[in-house]
């Protein structure tokens, strides 16, 4: 079975293709780097280095190549890609991936070591495009302590009453986060975001957290969770 993307990903994929000057001969490489408790852990890299073992499928336009170790555990999979208020990344639609039972220890598959570079001189730099799956527990973890924090006029947390636009992960878990509040003149503006930020911080794993307040686009009962709009008889 194939390894394919969809329109989402192989649109993100071309740009940063066309951003960083690569050739049409980059491809998108795609492998297992190991397991956790929710299924496996995803390498997803863009570069021009192809290995003659490699197993090339084409979706989209793209070009995607496969170690054939990790080829068994990635048939059948869509990479899709994500862009909104849950979070920005690649996202893998595996239907091999099966969590662990608890206890249980992570196998280590045998994957290649990273590409060298022609000259020998060290390791190649190909674009590194981490997925969104692979910070899914981090982001889990964010979520919950954003739920502790409540509006202090509605008696909601501010991830179900809709106040948080974004969260975004980096490779070096740095977290960036968007939020908003009801209105522009609420007077928890100078202590909300600080509140949010030490939360945040305080992830386990998070090298550091930033907030920024926005108000674009503006805040609505419409971006209260169902749950939110049960608790206040909204239905």
């Amino acid at each position: 079975m194939a390894i394919t993307v969809t329109e989402a990903a192989a649109a993100e994929i071309k740009k940063i293709i066309a951003e960083q000057g690569m050739s049409d001969q980059a491809v998108l490489r795609v492998g297992i780097k190991g397991r956790n408790v929710q299924g496996f852990n995803y390498s997803l890299d863009l570069t021009e280095v192809r290995h003659d073992d490699d197993v090339i499928f084409e979706s989209l336009g793209i070009t995607i190549a496969c170690d054939p170790v990790s080829l068994p555990s990635l048939q059948g999979t869509e990479i899709t890609y994500r862009d909104d208020t849950a979070g920005r990344g690649f996202v893998f639609k595996n239907p091999n991936s099966v969590p662990l039972p608890v206890n249980a220890t992570p196998p280590t598959p045998g994957i290649r070591p990273p590409d060298s570079s022609a000259d020998g001189n060290g390791p190649a730099t190909p674009t590194q495009i981490i997925s969104a799956i692979e910070n899914s527990a981090m982001e889990a973890d964010i979520i919950e302590k954003l739920r502790t924090i409540y509006d202090p006029e509605i008696p909601v947390n501010i991830y179900d009453l809709g106040l948080i636009y974004r969260i975004e992960i980096s490779p070096e878990k740095d977290v960036l986060v968007d939020m908003t509040l009801t209105a522009p003149g609420c007077p928890v503006a100078g202590t909300m975001p600080p509140q949010v930020q030490q939360a945040v911080a305080s992830v386990e794993g998070i090298k550091s957290a930033k907030v920024n307040l926005v108000w674009e686009p503006a805040w609505t009962k419409d971006r209260m969770s169902e749950a939110a709009k049960l608790q206040l008889g909204m239905f």
